[in-house]
């Protein structure tokens, strides 16, 4: 007298995919074509990085030599052989003369 009862749900059972292997290829090329155009997008973004950086180091070394160039300009404008030219317009003072001022004096407007 030994029964056993098995409940099977209708819930549990087996699914099956029916799907059509035409609709999966044009899916699977689909995706490689977006692929495809993401990779050639990201490749035209980085050579123009690569382009632009370039450019700017280019422009860096030119920067450079141009702020060397001044710096030697600015050390011969600046040097104690061109005061003589700025110097020439002044007199020499003959004699000097000095105000002594007392220590318990304060000046008011």
């Amino acid at each position: 007298m030994n029964d056993t009862h098995v409940l099977t749900l209708p819930i549990i059972r087996t699914f099956k995919l029916d799907f059509n292997l035409k609709f999966f290829w044009v899916l699977l090329a689909a995706a490689i074509f977006s692929l495809l155009v993401v990779c050639v997008l990201q490749l035209n973004a980085y050579t123009r990085e690569i382009y632009l950086i370039q450019e700017y180091e280019s422009k860096l070394v030119q920067l450079k030599e141009e702020g060397r160039f001044l710096e030697v300009n600015f050390s011969k404008v600046n040097s104690l052989n061109n005061m003589g030219n700025y110097t020439q317009a002044f007199e020499k003072a003959e004699e000097i003369e000095y105000i002594r001022v007392m220590e318990g004096t304060v000046l008011a407007k």
